[in-house]
């Protein structure tokens, strides 16, 4: 990728960001609530006044739930957005939170025969 693309790429993380944040209806206080950053930071991200450091990148992948690359604009959302939320949550769970989970399932579709 040429550096003018990339930086055209990083141009638009601010309006990736906004897209993803108002898609899951949150205001940009809440989103910086749940990524440990600054309201005023995540507006600035978005205008595109700043641009984030790997770290809070990070956070607001992890905070809305998407791929950094979604973010970075280098996947689809579409490709991401087929994995359930609650999927990429229980693929942080602990050891035994993710056998009690995969007991449950079991257990609820046990009854359930194939289409």
């Amino acid at each position: 990728m040429s550096r003018s693309n990339n930086m055209d790429s990083i141009g638009d993380l601010g309006g990736r960001l906004q897209n993803f944040r108002e898609q899951r209806h949150l205001t940009q206080v809440q989103l910086g609530e749940r990524a440990g950053i600054a309201a005023a930071a995540i507006s600035h991200f978005e205008t595109g006044q700043r641009v984030p450091s790997l770290e809070s990148l990070i956070k607001l992948a992890d905070a809305l739930e998407v791929s950094a690359d979604a973010l970075l604009g280098r996947a689809s959302a579409e490709s991401f957005a087929q994995v359930d939320p609650i999927f990429l949550r229980a693929s942080r769970a602990s050891a035994e939170t993710l056998d009690t989970v995969k007991r449950v399932t079991a257990a609820i579709l046990s009854g359930v025969e194939p289409e």
